[in-house]
């Protein structure tokens, strides 16, 4: 059976209104739920399995939750009783087993939920495998599979490509798969068209004759001879240059600055722009000549925020090449690959890479389970009195409790007027309450 990314939770109560309160926390966090009503059927259940966590309720239908301990111990899962009816007893029977903690109900949601997630924060997955994927094109998405099934027919022939996608979701990457299934054996050259004085471009490009030292240079296109050029925002390319391209990649001979004598070339293109091509077209920075000799076969990447399920494949590749690099056994908890893939990712992989880079520095063992600290620390807003400040990666569950409580503090508890201000009405107010386990007093 294929291991869950989750940590995993044991409710064994025959509360049902108690059961389903905890289970809907948990599954927030997220935790993996099995529930026992009875003290049998949750010796079925850890004979079968080893849980992350039991929550274990002192009185059971057919005996009592600390006969559940034993077994708990036997196979790893720590143990959390719980209790409506607390005696000294009871208490100083469970202080004398090897508990993670007493509770007595109705729990506290706040401090349940911090249990619940040290739980999860202990509970490291397996060792990332270190798996490039196909010439380093790493994801489950169906986006990738398919930009993949592009790649390996375009790959073999002469068909210039274009490629658009957002900074950072690899696109060098992409031209780099291209050439190496191209069968072409010259060289890989990459050239950023944005990144050269205007007055630069052209001898950095097609090479120049002569320089001020009496030197000759071959530009990116000689360089790349028998092999690939990627010319990276290629629409940065001052418009005169575009018209130098246009023909040599037309006639496929390029004349040198500064040299009368024309020049054989044989590299095959691929060029990329971050900016959609309907904008730079229409705004005149590509010419339409131009887009149609580079867009031969057209490639989209998507952003990383539309392919989520790309993220936890590259997280685990950029950790076990950490792993590798420095002898490390750093891994993420499943809480923590939620958290990553959770969030939007607005730098793409690159941003995801040099996050959990980041994520492997701080660690302070071998567990990963905040990755996403560091961003929260690094642009805190202050709250005001009527606004409400939420950090990337909230559950929406939390976003939700935290404005209710907010707004109610605001209105000084009047839950006609916080039902007004939400667009709801009161009975949506003491239903939220009532999920949340919140009951502040009434004051309205």
């Amino acid at each position: 059976m294929e291991t869950s990314a989750n940590p995993s939770l044991l409710i064994v109560d025959d509360d049902v209104s108690f059961v389903r309160a905890a289970a809907e926390i948990a599954r927030s966090i997220p935790f993996d739920i099995t529930v026992a009503g009875t003290l049998q059927q949750a010796e079925t259940w850890l004979r079968r399995e080893r849980f992350d966590l039991a929550m274990i309720d002192l009185s059971l239908p057919d005996g009592s939750g600390l006969d559940l301990i034993p077994a708990c111990s036997e196979n790893g899962t720590e143990v959390v009783l719980v209790t409506g009816y607390p005696t000294v007893e009871s208490a100083v029977q469970a202080c004398r087993t090897s508990l993670l903690d007493y509770l007595i109900k109705p729990i506290e949601p706040s401090r349940y939920r911090a249990l619940l997630e040290r739980a999860a924060q202990r509970r490291a997955l397996p060792l990332p495998v270190l798996d490039g994927g196909w010439h380093g094109l790493v994801g489950a998405s169906d986006a990738t599979a398919q930009l993949v099934t592009q790649l390996r027919r375009v790959s073999p022939t002469d068909a210039s490509v274009l490629i658009q996608g957002d900074s950072g979701v690899g696109k060098e990457m992409t031209a780099r798969a291209i050439h190496a299934e191209s069968g072409r054996s010259g060289p890989f050259i990459a050239f950023n068209c944005g990144a050269a004085a205007p007055d630069l471009l052209a001898g950095l490009l097609f090479g120049q004759e002569h320089d001020a030292g009496g030197s000759r240079h071959a530009g990116c296109f000689e360089q790349a001879a028998g092999g690939t050029l990627f010319l990276d925002e290629v629409a940065e390319l001052p418009a005169p240059l575009q018209v130098d391209l246009l023909q040599v990649l037309e006639s496929r001979r390029l004349r040198r600055t500064g040299g009368n004598q024309e020049v054989a070339v044989d590299a095959r293109v691929v060029a990329a722009t971050n900016t959609p091509i309907s904008r730079v077209l229409a705004d005149g920075r590509l010419r339409e000549d131009l887009f149609y000799r580079l867009g031969e076969f057209p490639i989209v990447i998507p952003p990383l925020r539309e392919r989520p399920e790309d993220v936890t494949p590259l997280a685990n590749l950029f950790l076990a090449r950490l792993n590798e690099r420095h002898g490390g056994r750093k891994a993420f908890t499943g809480t923590a690959l939620e958290q990553l893939r959770r969030f939007p990712w607005p730098g793409n992989v690159r941003e995801l890479r040099n996050v959990v880079g980041r994520a492997y520095i701080m660690a302070g063992g071998d567990v990963i389970s905040d990755p996403l600290g560091q961003i929260r620390v690094t642009a805190p807003l202050d709250e005001t009195p009527s606004t409400l400040t939420v950090a990337v990666g909230t559950t929406f569950e939390e976003i939700e409790r935290r404005m209710l409580m907010k707004t109610l503090e605001f209105f000084s508890n009047d839950k006609t007027k916080a039902a007004r201000a939400l667009g709801v009405s009161v009975k949506t107010i003491y239903n939220h309450l009532a999920k949340h386990q919140q009951n502040p007093a009434e004051t309205g």
